[in-house]
């Protein structure tokens, strides 16, 4: 079924890009984004996360460069085109999950989407004495923000960024 979905998510997209010059420049953006994430990452987590929060009252804005197009992309497209962004980079020794969730979270919060981090991990198969495995999804007022179900329920939140003391 996620096959499918990120079949789907491709087909939708492809026709956008093809006739939008600006959104094809952010898609380029958000994969070299995505290809720098392993070495932002590396050190303490909270530091590195605030590195990649953007500080929105600073980013201004031109007709040249990736940050026009941000400005003027509906919030829908730019998770998209950072679903897709995550998708591509398959080399990432980081999972999809964190990826396409750091992408989203950076890029939403440039264009003031309040959006919020949620780390969780649970028993493989519920049960204790197996493995853990571990998700990152993000929220929007307290709720799973365009995440299915399947994939955060079971999760315990293990951290959430940022958590109302260190909002950004």
């Amino acid at each position: 079924m996620t096959r499918l979905r990120h079949w789907w998510l491709a087909v939708t997209t492809l026709p956008l890009l093809i006739f939008n010059p600006y959104l094809r420049s952010l898609l380029f953006g958000m994969r070299t984004f995505c290809r720098s994430l392993p070495d932002a990452l590396r050190g303490p987590l909270l530091p590195a996360l605030q590195n990649l929060t953007p500080n929105v009252s600073r980013i201004t804005y031109s007709v040249s460069d990736t940050r026009h197009a941000i400005r003027d992309t509906d919030e829908r497209t730019l998770r998209q085109l950072a679903d897709i962004a995550a998708l591509l980079d398959l080399r990432s020794s980081l999972g999809l999950c964190l990826r396409r969730s750091l992408t989203r979270y950076h890029f939403l919060r440039r264009v003031g989407v309040p959006v919020v981090l949620q780390f969780g991990a649970k028993f493989v198969a519920g049960k204790p004495d197996r493995e853990v495995t571990g998700h990152a999804w993000l929220t929007l007022n307290d709720e799973p923000y365009y995440e299915a179900d399947e994939n955060w329920r079971g999760f315990v939140v293990m951290l959430s960024f940022p958590s109302d003391s260190n909002s950004q």
